[in-house]
Formats: structure tokens, C-alpha cells, sequence
């Protein structure tokens, strides 16, 4: 993995943030850097090795004093980003994305459990009935899943599948089929794609001669 490309990412990131524009040398004197107690405060880039057979990655966001607040990054070994989550008081709160080959293939929400306490409350409604009821959670859990989970296919960008869940239970889900329309479209579309487009080399003609002259 080269330092140079994430830090490029964070300078992207950044920008589209609003954060003052700042060179890849700026940027890494100014990241994994602590408040006067020793916890983590502003933008921090950490590293995980492979292990137990799983990939390693990167991941960056920003820390207010030693919280995890607003959207965090993570990247693959190869540099891509795999994942953008939004944190609020340490846990996942908010627009979640998720992303294989720079595409993305998942975009929902999350709802964050109060850490100050030792359950979180919900009003959640019956998918049948539309009554309406409390809800009780141990905040152990961190975060829930709760409310519209969307689903594409990433060749093609194209909607599988929605979710709607209610406090991490599944609560209405639909299937997307492809039509035979569809189908051909987009079989069209990804073959005119440039990594599946193929060049054409120049072949002189079949009864073309060549003669050399001693």
C-alpha cells in the first residue's frame, strides 16, 4: 500500500469537506496527532495488517478528543475504497456506503445507541398493523440498522434490491428482476465499457506479399 495514494484520498476528502486545501506534506504533519490528555484528536490514518486470513486496510476520519465523529474511510490493501460509515460518540450513526472495485454496491443508514446508557429507546411501527410501540435496546450493540438499505449490482450500477429495517430487524424487503430489455442493455453497456473493449491491431490483407531485395 502506498502512503502517497491515501494521502492523496485524504486531500480529496478533505476538499470535498470544505477543509482547507493542503499539500500531501502538510497533511502528514498534521494527522495521528493527540490532545493535551494523550487521546486522539483530528484526522487520523490507521493501518491494519492481514489477519486470521482476513485482508488487511486503511482506514481515516477524524477524532474529537478520542471520540470517532462524522464520516470515516476505509480502504483496501490496493488503495480502493471499500467503505464510508458516519460516526457519532464513537458509534456508527447515520448514511453508511459500501464499495467494491470503486463501486458502489450498498447505501443505507445506521442509528447509534447512547453509550451513556445501558439501553436506548425506539418507537417502531408493526409492518402489518402500523401500531406503534416502544422498543428497547442494550447499547452494547453500538449501532442498529434502521430504516432504507438500497442494493446494486456493481458491473452495472443497477438497483437488486431495497430493505427497510427497524431497529436491526428486517422488516419489508424487494427484489429488483432484470428484464429482458434490461438485460440486453446493459450486456450492451458493459461491453462498450474500456476494460472490455478490445483494440483493433491492423492485419495486412491475406493475399499481400512481402519481398525483399538482396
Amino acid at each position: 500500500m502506498k502512503l502517497e495514494r491515501i494521502i492523496l484520498f485524504i486531500a480529496i476528502c478533505c476538499s470535498c469537506m470544505g477543509a482547507r486545501a493542503q499539500t500531501g506534506d502538510q497533511l502528514a504533519q498534521t494527522y495521528n496527532r493527540a490532545d493535551d490528555r494523550g487521546k486522539r484528536h483530528g484526522m487520523w490514518v490507521l493501518s491494519q495488517g492481514e489477519r486470521m486470513g482476513e485482508p488487511g486496510f486503511t482506514e481515516f476520519g477524524n477524532y474529537d478528543h478520542g471520540i470517532k465523529m462524522g464520516p470515516w474511510y476505509k480502504l483496501d490493501g490496493n488503495g480502493e475504497l471499500q467503505a464510508m460509515e458516519t460516526f457519532k460518540n464513537d458509534v456508527r450513526d447515520g448514511e453508511a456506503k459500501y464499495f467494491e472495485s470503486g463501486r458502489m454496491v450498498a447505501v443505507g443508514q445506521y442509528r447509534g445507541l447512547n453509550p451513556k446508557r445501558e439501553r436506548d429507546t425506539f418507537l417502531v411501527e408493526d409492518p402489518i398493523t402500523g401500531a406503534q410501540s416502544l422498543k428497547w435496546v442494550a447499547t452494547e450493540k453500538g449501532s442498529v440498522r434502521h430504516g432504507t438499505w438500497k442494493f446494486y449490482d456493481a458491473p452495472t450500477g443497477r438497483l437488486v434490491r431495497e430493505e427497510e429495517w427497524q431497529v436491526d430487524e428486517l422488516v419489508f424487503h424487494k427484489e429488483f428482476p432484470m428484464s429482458k430489455e434490461d438485460s440486453l442493455y446493459f450486456k450492451k453497456r458493459e461491453a462498450g465499457m474500456p476494460h472490455n473493449t478490445k483494440k483493433n491491431y491492423y492485419k495486412p490483407p491475406a493475399n499481400r506479399r512481402t519481398s525483399y531485395s538482396n
